[in-house]
């Protein structure tokens, strides 16, 4: 098999990273010592630096971002989940011994003050909506 220089060029990246087998390894060095044109431009490109990609600081600001918008839906889902609950607990009912017991007719100051907390986390939801609109 004739070895050409594109085969050599597939080669060297895993040649230059020390992945390779010991007989691509030898197939390499053979091929440079025959070619040292290539040779000499392979030892440029190693002994070229590759400078370390320092983040950007619009990139930091765009994970900071990220961040914000994600703890701010986490949080008005948190409060819409309450708000739900807090509204529906005076409508609940439960069937003990033959006899339904529903919260709004039975125990009518636990229902308003379940009704009130569930108008809170509206309100609190709604300025909360209101907020990331206007950014």
């Amino acid at each position: 098999m004739n070895v050409t220089k594109e085969i050599i060029n597939d080669l060297i990246p895993p040649y230059v990273a020390n992945e390779c087998s010991a007989d691509t390894r030898a197939l390499v060095e053979e091929y440079l010592q025959r070619n040292p044109p290539q040779a000499e431009e392979l030892r440029r490109v190693m002994a070229t630096s590759v400078p370390q990609a320092a983040p950007s600081t619009n990139s930091l600001n765009e994970v900071r971002s990220f961040r914000e918008a994600r703890r701010r839906v986490r949080r008005r889902s948190w409060l819409m989940a309450f708000a739900i609950f807090f509204s529906l607990v005076p409508f609940s009912f439960v069937w003990t011994g033959g006899r339904v017991l529903w919260l709004l007719r039975d125990a009518p100051a636990s229902a308003i003050v379940y009704g009130a907390f569930g108008a809170v986390f509206w309100v609190i939801y709604a300025v909360e909506r209101h907020r990331s609109r206007s950014l």
